[in-house]
């Protein structure tokens, strides 16, 4: 799979809405995760017991990695930003391996106190002996456990929104989409924190909305590309075509209409 990405400027009425919260990146809330690390350093520094040790310094890694996936996550958005497999036939918006594998590392981090509390059950190992501190890293683990099996189910729809002269499938994790052109109804850019593309099939049909992690791409951009397709059947036979072609002759076609 062959990612290409471009950042094109396409031409659209509609206002453009930030692809993050008030459209600045919030850096500041990996900073404030990884604060949070600085209490489990400081139990592990000061109390002596080897089973109170091993626990904080595996919720200390668990946070750290929240934080890492969080910086990682925030790094693969960016406006105005489209990704799309350049090896497949029509328009793939599809996320980056990152964001598909994060929800996987984030359930093996949660899984880690759990071991560790299991570990120092299992040696009797001298810990503090509170009930919230020694079940609770069960229930984070169980938590884990949730998020892999979820995660290892999601594989078998699509990841992003795969654009094609018969219709639209993809969108995993926020819904599924597996519509001709005729079954769209609406397509738009739902307001709010952060962007989210808005499909609506016709009739009393689904309703799906997806942020750009689940898109890989800017859901202003994709909304001004499925618009396009729903509104001109004749231009659909394009998308036999790979990706990145058919991206610069829809750009082209939408500034002509522009003049």
């Amino acid at each position: 799979m062959a990612i290409s990405t471009m950042s094109p400027r396409l031409p659209s009425t509609d206002p453009r809405i930030p692809v993050f919260p008030n459209g600045r990146r919030p850096t500041w809330l990996v900073a404030v995760v990884v604060l949070f690390a600085a209490l489990p350093v400081l139990m592990a520094v000061a109390d002596d017991r080897v089973g109170l040790r091993l626990m904080m310094g595996a919720l200390t890694l668990t946070i750290l990695g929240a934080a890492a996936c969080l910086h990682v996550l925030f790094r693969t958005i960016q406006e105005r930003l489209l990704r799309v497999d350049q090896s497949a036939s029509g328009i793939w918006f599809r996320p980056t391996p990152a964001a598909t594998a994060v929800p996987f590392v984030w359930g093996a981090l949660l899984l880690l106190p759990a071991i560790a509390q299991i570990v120092v059950d299992a040696g009797n190992l001298a810990t503090m002996p509170s009930f919230l501190l020694t079940r609770a890293p069960y229930a984070l683990g169980l938590f884990g456990v949730g998020v892999l099996v979820v995660s290892a189910l999601r594989p078998r729809e699509p990841a992003g929104l795969h654009l094609t002269p018969e219709g639209l499938t993809g969108i995993r994790g926020r819904g599924r989409v597996n519509w001709s052109w005729d079954e769209l109804a609406e397509v738009g850019v739902g307001s709010g924190p952060v962007a989210k593309l808005h499909l609506i099939a016709a009739g009393a049909g689904p309703r799906v909305e997806a942020p750009m992690l689940a898109l890989g791409s800017d859901p202003n951009q994709v909304a001004t590309v499925v618009r396009y397709f729903r509104n001109d059947p004749a231009a659909r036979s394009q998308l036999s075509e790979k990706g990145p072609m058919v991206l610069r002759r829809v750009d082209d076609s939408l500034r002509a209409l522009e003049r």
